[in-house]
């Protein structure tokens, strides 16, 4: 009998033992984001002969935080998911969703595929999480209801729309912002209603929701770059073995890569279509105003031990010092 059990496995394709692992992004099929993930998909189908693969559900109406609470509890293996949604489990993630953390795309990546990155993924461990990839959502400028966002006292009074878990809210808070807690697929009948006057997002994402509909007036701040991380719950990780682990770390470098890439041309193409539309665009934000404004604000979210000598690592490596 376990002679015939061992030769049925031997002799069983391996698409009988095959893993497919469930996964969730806000966005739609076609933005960068869900590319990115499909892109992994195709690689581990390619390398694997179709043992492991990915499917995706995309467009989920569900909140990022949510996303990842169903990850800690072991009923979503994946989701693709902003590094704000983690602020409230993992610590050091707040650093690099900070409010002018980074001046250009270049800083960013140089930070976040450094050793910040590997400090972070290190530490997603203990929130049941594995981090396979950072992805580019692209970098966040203001729009709103009634005028531009071009200086700290515009924002006073005003209705902000944030997602569950964003430690910014604090910082915005303070400012004399009214914060309205809210999932991203709620936000269009927030502004409709008047319930949201000012909002935060990358400018092909306020395209392609038609959010210029709503609030057409467009400040290009680009003051927070939060990048969009790819991670899977620990359960499914360690399912697989070690030499599966090795290869899903490996394909998810090249969706990483592949997934920038497209972001790039995503947001090119936004700005060249932008003023075809009905919004208004205004480039005239006055970042060091901002700068000075949020700079004493760093301590309402950043307390932690770790937070902070990171938090004064990088601050350090952007100052080039004084001239000599």
């Amino acid at each position: 009998m376990r002679l015939l059990l061992a030769l049925i496995l031997v002799l069983l394709p391996a698409a009988a033992f095959a893993q497919v692992f469930h996964a969730a992004d806000s966005n739609l099929p076609d933005h960068p984001t869900v590319q990115g993930i499909d892109a992994l998909d195709r690689v581990l189908r390619e390398r694997t002969g179709g043992r492991l693969s990915i499917d995706i559900t995309s467009g989920t109406t569900h909140s990022e935080s949510f996303m990842v609470a169903q990850m800690r509890l072991g009923r979503l293996d994946m989701a693709r998911v902003s590094l704000n949604a983690l602020n409230g489990v993992v610590p050091l993630s707040v650093i690099s969703t900070l409010p002018f953390m980074f001046e250009s795309r270049a800083q960013k990546w140089q930070v976040l595929d450094g050793a910040y990155g590997q400090a972070l993924f290190a530490s997603l461990e203990s929130a049941g999480l594995v981090g396979l990839g950072l992805y580019d959502s692209g970098a966040y400028s203001f729009f709103a209801r009634t005028g531009f966002v071009l200086g700290p006292g515009d924002l006073k009074g005003k209705r902000m729309r944030f997602q569950k878990g964003d430690t910014s809210e604090a910082m915005f808070r303070r400012m004399g912002v009214e914060p309205v807690i809210a999932p991203s697929p709620a936000l269009p009948t927030l502004l409709a209603t008047g319930a949201v006057d000012v909002a935060e997002g990358s400018l092909p994402d306020y395209l392609t929701a038609n959010h210029w509909t709503l609030a057409p007036w467009f400040t290009v701040s680009r003051h927070i770059e939060p990048p969009s991380i790819l991670v899977m719950s620990l359960g499914a990780w360690r399912s697989l073995s070690p030499q599966d682990q090795d290869l899903l770390r490996d394909a998810a470098r090249q969706s990483q890569a592949a997934q920038r890439a497209l972001m790039a041309r995503h947001e090119a193409e936004a700005e060249a279509r932008v003023l075809q539309t009905g919004a208004k665009l205004s480039l005239g934000f006055d970042r060091q105003s901002f700068k000075r404004a949020f700079a004493p604000l760093y301590s309402l979210v950043v307390r932690d031990p770790a937070q902070i000598a990171w938090l004064r690592r990088l601050a350090d490596a952007a100052d080039p010092g004084p001239a000599k």
